[in-house]
């Protein structure tokens, strides 16, 4: 009879035990998710709002891959705030850009309330693989504060060609975060130019055609000349009054970019 009481005593403490660790299960998640709740409330409408650490982004569609985007205020009265677009023509055929081939849609920015402002595209004909840069001037004393982030959505219109066969127009829209600091003030245009055309530049590891104009920021940078067939890296040509080449005749080497600038790659028939 004992024994028997006794089995029923330890059979009774472990379901006190099991009902226990159940409901510290139960309360534990509902802690947890209660914490989270709060947290990401906090994080809404409290002091550091998002707005204040998302980074630069952009998004066009899965074969135009945005690589930058960059808006940037104006240096001196009377100029117009730039935004500049940049993405990787993976679609598989040419592009050919119509007449006023960008719109660019922003908030608060040039004026108050929704602004869209038109710009164009290079190259024109932009073959599978190039690197196209879009650009806008929004025209109006509205910039955005300092530190801020803005949102904006773009349009980029064109049409499509496969040997002498195109079609269109079709017009593919993206969304794009701009954190504005003063680096992004501090733009450089850096031309590039190709001796064939068909050789290309890569500037840290992207790509560029020739007859492209890159806006960097002021600062050190590591180029390359990818050579086409049949030829052989000559020679890196610069003209700018301050920007400067670590080794002109390497076919890598760098590039302190302190002045808009252009850089050319050389090459001779091997």
């Amino acid at each position: 009879m004992r024994k028997t009481k006794g089995l029923h005593s330890i059979a009774f403490i472990k379901a006190r035990a099991q009902s226990a660790i159940e409901m510290l299960s139960v309360y534990s998640w509902a802690i947890i998710l209660i914490a989270m709740v709060v947290a990401l409330v906090f994080a809404m409408t409290g002091p550091f709002s998002p707005a204040q650490y998302l980074g630069s982004s952009c998004n066009i569609e899965p074969l135009m891959l945005c690589q930058h985007t960059y808006l940037a205020p104006a240096i001196n009265s009377g100029e117009p705030i730039k935004f500049t677009l940049i993405f990787t023509n993976n679609l598989g055929v040419t592009l050919n850009f119509t007449k006023d081939p960008f719109n660019v849609t922003t908030l608060n920015v040039g004026q108050s309330g929704v602004l869209n402002s038109t710009g164009s595209c290079g190259p024109q004909i932009a073959h599978p693989g190039t690197e196209v840069i879009c650009y806008a001037d929004i025209y109006g004393p509205v910039e955005p504060k300092m530190y801020s982030s803005v949102s904006d959505t773009f349009k980029v219109s064109y049409y499509t060609c496969s040997g002498k066969s195109c079609s269109g127009p079709y017009t593919s829209t993206g969304t794009s975060i701009q954190e504005i600091s003063p680096g992004a003030a501090k733009l450089i245009n850096l031309s590039l130019y190709a001796q064939p055309s068909i050789a290309r530049i890569v500037i840290d590891g992207i790509s560029y055609s020739n007859e492209v104009t890159v806006p960097l920021e002021q600062g050190n940078y590591t180029i390359y000349a990818i050579t086409p067939n049949g030829y052989q890296f000559n020679e890196w040509i610069l003209e700018s009054p301050n920007s400067s080449i670590a080794n002109a005749n390497a076919i890598q080497t760098q590039i302190s970019l302190k002045s808009p600038s252009a850089l050319t790659a050389n090459f001779i028939s091997s």
